[in-house]
């Protein structure tokens, strides 16, 4: 099982609202605020991809287009792979956010993976039919032209968290919706990664941070990775989120920012492997 660390950093509205304090979608001058923090962000990732060499095959980004065409032409430049997300921002259903033109974007970038998330309750099975739909036409273009279909699943309802995970993931794959990669939430418990893998259909697995403490994210790293289940991690705000707030604030420079999210994406990938 190959190991994989993704960054991400696709973040939209709350990049806007949560970090800088402004409405979304941004006016242009704000949009370049978005940009250059996002900027920040890859400027960390970039410092672990030239100093640690060993790690470069397992290192990929998750990024959007509406924020990050730079950093996308750079990244293509360099050989770092990323994954490219499709989705609207902020909807309670998984909308495209090119809308019909959702393929011409992925055929236009080629990213390692186009990343969907969708906020998912089994209970719910009239207001999912819609956006299954869209999710099998999204996993039918990856496999046709050969690109990593990566589904990220916030699972929602008033059950057990795990319960609702494993008939969300039998909905589904019902539906002939095949994801290569499954970024999914944090368990506490680790042999519940054993009953998620059932429904994967073989696919990877990676862990999602869902802006938690770093404590909380440990524990889900050391829990997935005791498995030999789970292929890694996609850890964004735990990583990048303070360090940026500081910087915002002016307490510390961008320079020590960027430093600051290497240490930290760099602590994830450490404590991953330590296991």
């Amino acid at each position: 099982m190959k190991p994989l660390y993704i960054l991400p950093f696709d973040h939209r509205g709350s990049f806007a609202k949560k970090l800088l304090g402004f409405e979304y979608p941004p006016s242009p001058t704000n949009a370049l605020k978005v940009v250059e923090m996002k900027k920040v962000v890859y400027d960390g990732f970039l410092q672990i991809w030239s100093q640690h060499p060993e790690l470069q095959d397992a290192m990929a980004i998750l990024i959007d287009l509406e924020f990050g065409q730079e950093i996308i032409k750079d990244a293509k430049e360099k050989g770092i792979p990323f994954a490219l997300t499709t989705e609207k921002s902020g909807q309670e259903l998984f909308y495209f956010q090119y809308g019909d033109r959702f393929g011409e974007q992925l055929l236009k970038h080629m990213p390692k993976y186009a990343k969907a998330l969708v906020r998912y309750n089994p209970d719910e099975k009239d207001k999912n039919a819609a956006q299954l739909n869209r999710l099998k036409e999204l996993s039918n273009f990856c496999k046709e032209h050969q690109i990593g279909f990566m589904f990220e699943l916030l699972v929602q309802g008033e059950s057990d968290q795990l319960e609702l995970m494993t008939r969300s993931l039998q909905q589904i794959t019902a539906h002939d919706i095949a994801p290569t990669l499954w970024k999914v939430e944090g368990l506490d418990d680790g042999q519940g990664w054993f009953d998620i893998a059932k429904h994967t259909q073989g696919a990877d697995i990676i862990v999602l941070g869902r802006g938690e403490s770093q404590d909380a994210v440990e524990d889900w790293l050391n829990e997935a990775a005791s498995t030999q289940l789970v292929s890694g991690f996609a850890i964004g705000r735990t990583i990048f989120f303070k360090p940026l707030e500081q910087y915002r604030d002016q307490k510390i420079t961008r320079e020590e920012a960027v430093e600051q999210i290497a240490n930290n994406y760099l602590h994830f990938i450490n404590l991953w492997q330590g296991n």
